[in-house]
């Protein structure tokens, strides 16, 4: 699978939306995420409308939005706690002014994704949670990354392999990392996933860098490596 494909294939689009509503009405959603949530640092997300609340009724909210501002508070890198507090702050108002990103995974990648197919069966379930290539069409300013260094006491393998770089025949492919190897310290150290975006190498960026450039760079640092990497939940299968 082409990754610089999945990529495409998702579209973004910001929307504002002013909502009248009851002054003690609640705006009725269920969002997720969050800066430090345990599923990795991400945005503040819908993850159902509820059938009768104001949102509903106004019907411009989905699930799988992600919420940007409310009321003029920016929600990006708000803990899950924090957002919440603030949504339920702002929705006592009689006006709420929602800024949003709505994000649409193109129909010619619904085989990649047959989790898709299911999410209309219930629309209700706060649980649902988008599926990893929606959260690759994200505005690389939603993307939080963090370090994870590796070590090893011989020069075996690292443990992982990757897929990607920017080669003369591809446009602009992010690293990936494809496959984690058992019982090496990539393994050991158990913080990669596969699907993980590597942004840099030992504060290097990897953006521009073939694949043939990357790969003996990684093979040469001898007991230490710092990865950059940008994790989404959800592995790639």
């Amino acid at each position: 699978e082409n990754y610089q494909d999945l990529c495409q294939s998702v579209t973004c689009q910001e929307k504002q939306i002013t909502v009248k509503k009851e002054a003690h009405e609640s705006l009725g959603m269920t969002v997720a995420g969050g800066r430090g949530s345990k599923s990795g640092e991400l945005p503040i997300f819908v993850t159902s409308v509820q059938p009768y609340g104001c949102l509903a009724r106004d019907n411009r909210i989905k699930r799988g939005d992600v919420l940007l501002n409310i009321n003029g508070i920016d929600l990006t890198n708000l803990s899950h706690s924090e957002a919440v507090a603030v949504l339920k702050a702002s929705a006592a108002s009689s006006v709420v002014l929602l800024k949003a990103l709505e994000v649409e995974i193109s129909e010619d990648q619904t085989q990649v994704n047959e989790e898709l197919s299911a999410v209309n069966e219930n629309e209700y379930d706060a649980s649902w949670s988008p599926s990893w290539i929606m959260w690759l069409g994200l505005p690389s300013s939603l993307h939080s990354c963090h370090d994870v260094v590796l070590r090893r006491s011989n020069l075996g393998s690292w443990g992982f392999s990757i897929v990607g770089g920017y080669e003369e025949n591809y446009t602009n492919q992010p690293f990936f990392i494809k496959t984690i190897v058992l019982g090496t310290p990539a393994y050991y150290d158990g913080r990669l996933k596969c699907g993980d975006m590597i942004v840099a190498v030992n504060g290097l960026s990897t953006v521009g860098m073939s694949h043939s450039a990357l790969v003996p760079m990684l093979k040469e640092q001898r007991n230490k490596v710092t990865l950059t990497v940008i994790s989404w939940p959800g592995s790639l299968v």
